[in-house]
């Protein structure tokens, strides 16, 4: 039997911008190419000195009549600092092998969260190269030693008396205190009314230019704003950043942006199986109001205190992972529901100004209500932050998190 005939493309690190330091959860990806079944070949990655082989058949997605993609996670944090290789050699059973393409890397996992976390993952027996699916299972949530200042005890005893308010604190202090005991937070800044205005009537001219997707009307999200110029203004916010870091101890690394022209209707929710950091609450949304916020346009509406509930991951939920298709989340909606009522938790409805910053827990239960007027706008944006030295990836979709670094 002859040698299956088959190429692969240079490898690349899909979840960084090109030519940045590498840190965090890693997703490697390459295209083979072979007009043949893949059944028989096989993938070998050497990534800091630790080698995995796999089964072609594990690592790949189909994306053309003979060509998939291979895709390969890695927790970078088991690999040394600085210039790191990731080797690849692959072959087939019945043929020679052969190395391929591979990629140098500056591996930067540096400080005390990442340290921290390094320590875990390390005791925990956290795989280095990961094929298909992350998992929370993959994280040592229930015993690891890195905490979250804000989540130990004396932190949450230090704020146990902050009244609840949804007036913008009076300094970034007073600031993080409400976010301890509450659950979220308003920043004293606001986004200059100058830079709504551009961002507003940018977002118009790309919605008619097709350049960003959406059906009038409807309450779709918009993907990918912070791609403009004047959306990157906002998510460079100086004020949100320098609280981020305040909050973290850590620099803040941005995920995405969700842009709304109307009212989500989102289910009460928590992110953490959605965008998920480890450790526990090293993730913030930060949501900015783009116009007045009126009633019964369907506005954003948090519970107070409920980030002190269980956090709820797909596994132990005997969730499977997903892409589209979220109809099995009914028993996460219906979880969130028995812990609301529990706990007895009360709904606030937060209509904002044009400008004002809210600011998120990772665990607090929020969403979006019913747009009673349906010709009544509410646009806004919320960007989502993790923290750079811990690890972020989306536990419902089993993928690991986007990630940049604001210069």
């Amino acid at each position: 039997m002859s040698p299956v005939s088959h190429s692969i493309s240079p490898w690349v690190v899909t979840n960084r911008p090109p030519a940045t330091p590498a840190y965090g959860l890693l997703r490697f990806a390459s295209t083979l190419h072979c007009a043949e079944p893949i059944d028989e070949i096989w993938v070998e990655l050497n990534f800091g000195g630790v080698t995995q082989r796999f089964a072609a058949t594990d690592i790949a997605t189909r994306v053309g009549e003979s060509a998939w993609e291979l895709a390969v996670l890695a927790n970078s944090h088991l690999v040394p600092n600085g210039v790191v290789n990731l080797s690849v050699t692959t072959g087939a059973a019945t043929g020679l092998s052969a190395e391929m393409p591979g990629l140098e890397l500056l591996v930067s996992n540096e400080g005390a969260l990442a340290d921290s976390v390094r320590g875990d993952l390390v005791a925990h027996g956290s795989p280095v190269l990961i094929a298909g699916h992350v998992d929370s299972a993959m994280y040592p949530f229930d015993h690891g030693q890195s905490v979250a200042w804000f989540n130990k005890p004396d932190a949450i005893a230090a704020a146990a008396d902050v009244p609840l308010s949804v007036e913008p604190a009076a300094d970034p202090e007073t600031a993080i205190q409400h976010l301890i005991r509450w659950g979220f937070t308003i920043l004293h800044e606001t986004v200059p009314t100058e830079t709504v205005t551009a961002f507003n009537n940018a977002v118009e001219a790309a919605l008619l230019s097709g350049r960003l997707l959406h059906r009038p009307g409807s309450s779709e999200r918009i993907h990918d704003a912070h791609r403009l110029p004047e959306g990157r203004e906002i998510w460079l916010f100086p004020p949100v950043l320098d609280f981020l870091k305040r909050w973290f101890r850590d620099d803040a690394c941005a995920c995405q942006t969700l842009l709304y022209v109307n009212g989500s209707q989102q289910d009460a929710h928590q992110d953490t199986i959605h965008l998920t950091p480890y450790p526990a609450g090293y993730m913030c949304g930060v949501w900015v109001a783009l116009e007045d916020v009126r009633p019964d346009s369907g506005e954003l509406f948090v519970y107070p205190g409920s980030h002190r509930t269980p956090r709820l991951l797909a596994g132990p939920l005997g969730l499977a992972k997903v892409t589209t298709d979220y109809s099995s989340y009914v028993v996460f909606g219906d979880e969130i529901n028995r812990l609301l009522n529990a706990g007895g938790f009360e709904r606030l409805v937060y209509r904002p100004k044009a400008g004002q910053i809210l600011v998120w827990h990772e665990n607090l239960v929020h969403g979006g209500g019913i747009r009673v007027n349906p010709e009544i706008t509410r646009r806004s944006i919320v960007s989502h932050y993790y923290a750079r030295g811990g690890v972020g990836f989306y536990d419902s979709r089993g993928e690991a998190a986007y990630l940049e670094t604001l210069d």
